[in-house]
């Protein structure tokens, strides 16, 4: 492969881990082929950011997000910022900006929440759109704009790629890609495709890689890891407490024994599947004594709406057992509130669950409608965004109180000790 000039990128990553893995499989790739990383200076504000990247970078790629309407709308916003550098596009002054992320796969995956076309009209102000997983895609659009010559493909796959050396111990490794849950009002079965389990093989593999760069901690990755390895059969008969031997519970103590790691971690785990094997397996020293598993609500009728295949009930029992094989682990969650038909009574059956689990850490979202997705579709979304906003200021209360609590029965359960 010929070499080049080194020529200067940055990426902007907004989301989830999944993205942070994917802009630094991006960047590895750029890196390899003779690119060189533009450095964050001090920014005053995201203007000033986008500004100085548009001037020195020659390319410039957004990974975007589609979680939340929110997301979406920085995505937005950034092209109306790009958008006043027409003048410099047309005199070879500016970076090229190519978009990926979830927002990309939404239009350009196998399954669609938006037409390619709506997408191009919204984003019209980037160069290139292509999907974080498409090597070939992207190196069509690198060629296209003259960044490269000369590059070939074969050798260069994105589940053996070289990631971008980030200098710290610590990584995120995935384990899996897409899912196949399709729960009411999430975009990542769309925006990320089927779930497809990464080989063991690869996962060692590049777990062997970061050691040698200096990794000592790793965090096992997928939409929900639980499932790894499984057919798609296999993964909607199982259930919470089922006794059934799940193949990411041996490769999780597997990477456990990696005598290099001092830390392994995961995330994500649905509740409907986290089984005893895995439960037990928490007893492993080297995994974190932090664990986040999303509930989402504690009403059973919006579970159900949600499309969640467990109850309140399950999820508490689940968290019992965690805590009976490991005390004092610390569990975080998700809580959507004002989701679609939510009355008062069943929010209030959400605040006794955060009352009663009593989470470490409780990412709280207001419910909005993400296009394309069932709950969109069929769902109305009846709850004022008046009432949202004072449902998730309540119940950040309750959880915050909840949390401080449990920290002084902690420490009163420490002094009695000494």
């Amino acid at each position: 492969m010929s070499k080049l000039k080194k020529k200067k990128y940055y990426i902007k990553t907004f989301g989830c881990y999944a993205n942070e893995v994917d802009s630094d499989v991006i960047a590895g790739f750029l890196e390899d082929i003779g690119f060189k990383e533009l450095k964050a200076l001090n920014f005053k504000n995201e203007i000033e950011e986008i500004t100085y990247v548009l001037k020195n970078a020659d390319l410039f790629i957004v990974n975007s997000c589609s979680v939340r309407q929110k997301s979406e709308d920085k995505v937005y916003g950034l092209g109306r910022i790009i958008s006043n550098y027409k003048k410099e596009k047309e005199e070879g002054k500016r970076a090229c900006v190519f978009l990926t992320g979830c927002v990309v796969g939404s239009a350009l995956g196998e399954r669609k929440r938006y037409s390619l076309e709506e997408l191009k009209k919204k984003t019209r102000n980037y160069d290139y759109l292509f999907t974080s997983n498409d090597l070939k895609s992207f190196i069509r659009g690198l060629k296209e704009f003259n960044l490269i010559n000369g590059v070939e493909i074969d050798g260069h796959e994105v589940s053996n790629m070289k990631r971008r050396k980030r200098g710290n111990e610590h990584a995120f490794v995935n384990v899996s890609y897409g899912c196949d849950n399709f729960c009411s009002y999430c975009v990542v079965p769309y925006s990320r495709g089927g779930e497809v389990s990464r080989t063991k093989e690869d996962i060692l593999r590049e777990i062997e890689c970061l050691i040698k760069n200096g990794v000592k901690e790793v965090t096992l990755c997928g939409q929900n890891v639980n499932s790894w390895g499984l057919s798609k059969n296999e993964k909607t008969k199982i259930r919470a407490g089922s006794r059934k031997k799940l193949p990411f519970t041996s490769l999780l103590k597997e990477v456990c024994s990696i005598k290099e790691l001092n830390k392994v971690d995961f995330i994500s785990s649905n509740p409907f599947d986290f089984t005893r094997d895995l439960v037990t397996a928490l007893k492993e020293p080297k995994i974190s004594n932090y664990i986040h598993i999303a509930v989402q609500s504690g009403n059973n009728e919006i579970l159900k709406a949600m499309n969640r295949r467990y109850s309140a009930e399950e999820f508490i029992r689940l968290t019992e057992e965690i805590r009976k094989v490991r005390p004092g682990i610390e569990i975080g969650t998700d809580l959507i509130v004002g989701f679609p038909g939510e009355t008062e009574r069943q929010f209030m059956d959400t605040v006794k669950l955060v009352k009663k689990v009593g989470f470490a850490v409780a990412f709280i979202s207001m419910y909005s409608p993400r296009k394309g997705t069932y709950a969109q579709m069929n769902l109305k979304d009846d709850v004022s965004t008046k009432e949202k906003k004072w449902r998730h200021m309540y119940l950040t209360e309750v959880w915050k109180k909840t949390k401080e609590g449990k920290k002084e029965k902690k420490k009163g359960l420490h002094e009695k000790r000494k």
